[in-house]
């Protein structure tokens, strides 16, 4: 009760990939260059206000540390 096991021929195998990926890649919806523009200015903008958080954090406690080294 063997099954034959069928050989799929590499170069077939890939053509189709790539056809298909070729396919596929025509459904993509592309964003419009005012959207890409909105969104990469809000990202940045994003990422410049968890910097300025994370440094003032920094800064507090470092402060704090510094002030609980002068009192005690």
């Amino acid at each position: 009760m063997s099954k034959k096991t069928k050989k799929r021929n590499l170069f077939k195998f890939l053509g189709d990939f790539f056809k298909d990926v070729k396919k596929e890649a025509t459904k993509v919806m592309w964003t419009s260059k005012k959207n890409l523009f909105k969104y990469s200015v809000a990202t940045l903008a994003f990422m410049l206000f968890i910097c300025i958080f994370f440094v003032g954090t920094d800064l507090i406690i470092a402060l704090v540390s510094y002030v609980r080294e002068l009192i005690g």
